[in-house]
């Protein structure tokens, strides 16, 4: 078994001439004469290997053939690394041979489904293949993959083009692979990317669209550091910040915007809870990078739901005035801020932010402080509670709306680091408490997004006089209501931080406290 460790840097297709120009690359050795691979790609009716992970496909390379099969992929910040099966394949007799793998899961897996496995669909491209080995014991081999991933025929087909440079460790240490990629990244169109070959397959196969990618769980060991938990956690944003920053550059849809500011949000609230727990100055130096990065793209958010959050309603209301002008105004002023975040996105600070990032995670020392992680959580959480109830309780004399807009930013930190030490907890207790913090922040994110889209018009209405008027209807609209709801929320609040806290019983134990 060969375990490899790579890094997919997607680029725009148009950049290839420019990749293969650029001085690192053009006095890398070349390996071989460019190929042309054709995949197929294997699973049975009820995608069994796919649903574990498994990836087993055909290689076509000329007269060539090869059976590969590559298992869980542990990828971090873009780096990946997964056990990796090869082994020559009898095209011919058309049949598999899975005596080579020596994982038992995995093996078994294929064998007990094997006479039912057939081809789902094909990936086509053109490899160029060279080697950066800029002093001894330091290898690294460069693909430049060009083509595309096809799923079905004639008219029923579909495709998805394939444009990436993959970097493959075959000698040294992670940390000399992510240099050379920061060096590259400095002045290419590159974008670390964690989507293999086989899973733009699948989306093909089930006609999957792209979708903004989520914040998902990560499960923690209570034998964890607090540092190597935070790594665990800040790996798994890093995955979210990723996949956000390039689909936001390839698609339309702005929730991919609004994931990407949730995940720098997530990640900023990580480094405030594990700051002792790191070295100094790695905080306070990521806060100020990550927060310049959410300030610069959030505008775009802003403005793509200032219609549903401010406008939808007033519009429809008794009397009110011709809402043409500010749609159209808003319209403009959306697409200008989505430009000007894709710009900051594909600027080369912001492309090379994540690898800076990545590498920072990667290099992070281990700790050797003796801290439980379940004591750690606790104290986190009780310090997050205590502080959002002291917001509250300021919100509830000033009765304005900049004290309930800090009492949601201090929920919303208490539900991210819920969230991040979820696995450490009660399961069923976990669940409520968050679906009950998710419903309130939910009615604040609504107030927050009226007093931002107010604010942006009666900016406008400053500098345009036809929008003066219909600014003032819509701000006035909004008055008559904010202050009921602003009072419920309030009480919802209050409700909320007096129900049992979930961090009071530890996953499997009942009743420890």
């Amino acid at each position: 078994m060969a375990r490899e460790i790579e890094l997919k840097l997607a680029f725009p297709p148009e950049a290839l001439a420019h990749i293969r120009r650029h001085p690192l690359i053009a006095a890398t050795t070349r390996v071989g004469r460019a190929q042309t691979l054709e995949n197929t790609y294997y699973d049975t009716p009820d995608l069994a290997l796919g649903k574990a992970l498994v990836a087993l496909r055909t290689r076509r390379i000329g007269r060539r053939w090869l059976q590969t099969i590559k298992s869980a992929n542990e990828s971090a910040g873009g780096l990946s690394s997964r056990p990796e099966w090869e082994q020559a394949y009898d095209h011919k007799a058309g049949r598999f041979d899975f005596s080579v793998v020596d994982d038992v899961t995995t093996r078994n897996l294929l064998e007990k489904n094997a006479s039912c496995i057939g081809p789902l669909f094909t990936t086509v491209f053109r490899r160029e293949t060279r080697e950066f080995a800029p002093r001894t014991g330091v290898r690294i081999l460069l693909m430049i993959d060009t083509g595309h991933a096809r799923s079905g025929n004639g008219e029923a087909a579909r495709e998805t083009p394939i444009s990436e440079l993959e970097l493959e460790l075959v000698e040294g240490a992670p940390g000399d692979l992510l240099d050379y990629a920061l060096q590259l990244g400095a002045e290419l169109p590159l974008m670390p990317e964690d989507v293999s070959k086989a899973q733009r397959g699948y989306e093909l196969l089930h006609d999957k669209p792209p979708r903004a990618a989520h914040a998902t769980p990560v499960v923690l060991d209570s034998a964890m550091t607090p540092r190597d938990a935070f790594r665990a956690l800040a790996f798994s944003c890093l995955h979210t910040w990723q996949a956000n920053a390039l689909g936001a550059l390839t698609h339309d849809d702005p929730e991919y915007i609004h994931q990407l500011r949730v995940t720098l949000r997530r990640l900023r609230t990580l480094l405030r809870i594990f700051e002792a727990h790191l070295p100094l100055g790695f905080t306070g130096n990521w806060q100020l990078q990550l927060g310049k990065l959410a300030n610069d793209v959030g505008q775009a958010r802003d403005l793509d739901v200032m219609y549903e959050s401010l406008l939808r309603e007033p519009a429809a209301g008794t009397g009110a005035p011709d809402f043409d002008a500010i749609v159209q105004y808003l319209q403009t002023a959306s697409q200008t801020a989505r430009t000007q975040a894709r710009s900051v996105l594909h600027s080369t600070e912001a492309r090379v932010l994540l690898l800076q990032f990545g590498k920072a995670l990667h290099t992070l020392p281990g700790e050797t402080a003796d801290i439980e992680l379940l004591g750690f959580s606790r104290d986190s959480l009780r310090k997050l509670h205590k502080h959002a109830t002291t917001r509250l309780k300021r919100a509830q004399t000033s009765d304005t709306q900049e004290d309930l807009h800090r009492v949601r930013i201090a929920l919303k930190r208490l539900r991210y680091t819920l969230e991040f030490f979820a696995s450490l907890f009660d399961e069923k207790a976990g669940k409520r408490y968050l679906r009950q913090v998710s419903r309130v922040l939910k009615e604040l994110g609504a107030l927050n997004d009226i007093a931002v889209g107010c604010a942006h018009l009666r900016h406008w209405a400053q500098a345009q006089e036809n929008l003066r008027e219909i600014s003032t209807w819509v701000t006035g609209w909004h008055a008559a209501h904010a202050s009921r709801r602003s009072r419920r929320a309030l009480e919802e609040i209050a409700d909320l931080l007096d129900i049992p806290k979930p961090w009071k019983k530890s996953r499997n134990v009942t009743g420890a406290t």
